[in-house]
C-alpha cells in the first residue's frame, strides 16, 4: 500500500522527537481539516508548554505542512502516565458503523490497519442504496429478489427505508405480519439482559407467493404505520449495543439465519445520509449496489461516498 503524506508525517515527526526515547505520536485529521497532534516524548522534558508548541509548529512548517494545526497535545512519558494515556490503536472496517466513523477513517489512512481478508458472511447481504430517492432503487431490489426466487434461492428482502417505508407494499404482501423490523428493533433495545424479548423473529416476516418458483421470498417489512410506528422511529438508535454485547442487525442477521437459513439477504436502504443508511451499508453489507440518476446532486452524493467507502472490503 502506498504511503500517504499523513504516514509519512507521523514517521517524520517519530525521527524527530521518539528515536532517543520511548514515546508516541498519533496524527488525525479532522473532518473540517485541521491537524490534530497528540506526542508523547521525553524531548519535551526541559520545554515549557509554549516551546513544546513553538517546535512543533516550526517542525510543521519546515515539513511544508499545508493543514492548519488543531489540538496539539505534547506531553513527556511522565504527564502521559499521570494521564493515563496511551497509544491509540489501530483501526479496522469492522469498527466503522456511522458517517463519522467513515469520513474519520477516509481522512485518516495512516491510522488504519491493513484490510484482512473478509470472511463470507452467512447469509450474504447486499444492500440496495440511494443518494436520493426516485431512482428506482426499491424497483430494482423487488425484481431481483422475484428472479432469484424463480432460481431457486431463497430471499429474505428487508425493508430499513424506516422513514419512508414501502418495501411491503411493493411486494404486495398480504397477509402482512403483525409487527415489522422497527418493532423488533425498538423491544430489543429497551430489554435487560436476561430477559426473553415478546416480539420473535418469526413474526416479523411473511412470504410472498410466486407461481411456479422452486425457491422462496420473504419479506420483512418496517412495520405498520401509526402513531406507535412513529414514536418508535424517532426514538431508535441505529448504534444501538444491547445489555448483551451485540449490536442490533447482528442480533437480527444471527436470528433470521438461525429461522430461515436464506441464501441471500437484500436490504433496501434509507436514502443520503442517515442513521439507518449507515447501518445498511457500514454494518450491514457485504456487497451495495448504488443508484442514482445522472445529475448533478446525485453525481455529488455517490463520488463522496464512493471515495470514503474505499477503505472499506466492501464489494460496490
Amino acid at each position: 500500500m502506498q504511503e500517504t503524506w499523513q504516514g509519512t508525517l507521523k514517521h517524520q515527526l517519530t525521527d524527530q522527537y521518539i528515536e532517543r526515547s520511548q514515546g508516541w505520536v498519533d496524527i488525525n485529521i479532522s473532518t473540517s481539516g485541521l491537524l490534530n497532534l497528540t506526542i508523547v516524548s521525553d524531548s519535551f522534558s526541559d520545554l515549557s508548554i509554549p516551546q513544546r508548541r513553538e517546535s512543533i509548529l516550526n517542525f510543521l512548517q519546515q515539513s511544508h505542512v499545508s493543514l492548519s494545526p488543531g489540538f496539539l497535545s505534547l506531553y513527556t512519558l511522565q504527564e502521559a502516565e499521570s494521564l493515563n494515556l496511551s497509544q491509540p490503536q489501530t483501526v479496522n472496517g469492522d469498527s466503522v458503523s456511522t458517517w463519522q466513523d467513515l469520513a474519520l477513517q477516509a481522512a485518516n489512512p495512516q491510522n488504519q490497519s491493513q484490510p484482512a481478508q473478509r470472511e463470507p458472511s452467512a447469509p450474504r447481504t447486499v444492500t440496495f442504496y440511494s443518494f436520493k430517492g426516485g431512482v428506482g432503487r426499491t424497483t430494482a431490489l423487488t425484481h431481483v429478489a422475484w428472479i432469484l426466487a424463480l432460481r431457486g434461492r431463497k430471499i429474505v428482502a428487508v425493508d430499513l427505508d424506516l422513514e419512508a417505508p414501502g418495501l411491503s407494499t411493493a411486494f404486495n404482501l398480504n397477509p402482512q405480519p403483525k409487527y415489522g423490523i422497527v418493532d423488533y428493533f425498538y423491544e430489543r433495545s429497551y430489554l435487560p439482559e436476561g430477559v426473553e424479548p415478546n416480539i420473535s423473529v418469526a413474526q416479523i416476516f411473511g412470504e410472498v407467493k410466486i407461481p411456479n418458483a422452486i425457491g422462496r421470498l420473504f419479506v420483512v417489512p418496517a412495520g405498520t404505520l401509526n402513531l406507535d410506528y412513529i414514536s418508535k422511529v424517532d426514538d431508535l438508535r441505529a448504534t444501538t449495543v444491547t445489555d448483551s454485547g451485540e449490536n442490533l442487525w447482528s442480533i437480527f442477521s444471527r436470528e433470521i439465519q438461525e429461522q430461515l437459513k436464506p441464501d441471500i439477504l437484500l436490504i433496501d436502504s434509507r436514502t443520503g445520509i442517515n442513521q439507518w443508511g449507515a447501518l445498511s451499508l457500514l454494518q450491514a453489507a457485504d456487497e451495495v449496489i448504488v443508484f442514482l440518476f445522472p445529475n448533478e446532486q446525485n453525481r455529488q452524493g455517490i463520488s463522496l461516498l464512493l471515495q470514503s467507502l474505499q477503505s472499506l472490503e466492501i464489494y460496490l
